[in-house]
């Protein structure tokens, strides 16, 4: 059985430190070259960051990959399909937003996520090193903003013009008197 919440504080972690190396990269001259897949710039797009970056994440996350016996599927390397022989894998953008960072705006983070082989997201982590903000919520265990609680409202959420519903909103829980 695996721990979410272990593996939460894992995909924390990891995407932090992913943050900070993006973050004392912004300024630097970058190496930019473009990926054979994708049908658009953005998706074909790549720098020495992205794949520093996934590289800390995977060696931050490689433990519970061994313990757990979780696959890996990962922005910037080849689809290995191993995600499909195993019961969980971790979904990993580690440079989310590549065209914002090299233009040095705001629009990137980096984003890691536990899913089940039967496509059920177990975790979800993304991490705005731009604007400081760390999203994060494991099933079962609840939504945070940088570490403080957030409080989803599923009441009827209003629809949009094609008729789809729009996700539920989220909203900041409110402490003391106000």
């Amino acid at each position: 059985m695996i721990d979410l919440s272990s593996l939460s504080k894992q995909a924390v972690l990891a995407a932090k430190e992913a943050g900070k190396l993006i973050s004392l990269s912004l300024n630097n001259e970058l190496n930019i070259s473009q990926k054979e897949t994708g049908s658009t710039l953005a998706s074909q797009v790549v720098t020495e960051v992205d794949c520093k970056s996934q590289n800390l994440i995977l060696e931050t996350l490689r433990p519970s990959c061994d313990e757990f016996s979780i696959a890996v599927l990962a922005e910037e390397e080849e689809d290995n399909k191993s995600r499909l022989e195993h019961d969980y894998f971790w979904c990993i953008d580690p440079l989310d937003g590549t065209l914002p960072f090299i233009e040095g705006k705001p629009g990137y983070a980096v984003s890691i996520g536990l899913v089940s082989k039967c496509g059920k997201p177990q975790i979800g982590v993304v991490y705005d090193p731009f604007h400081q903000t760390l999203y994060e919520a494991a099933r079962g265990q609840g939504v945070k903003i940088n570490n403080e609680p957030c409080l989803l409202y599923t009441s009827p959420s209003p629809r949009d013009q094609r008729g789809a519903r729009v996700p539920a909103w989220a909203g900041k829980k409110k402490r003391g008197g106000g």
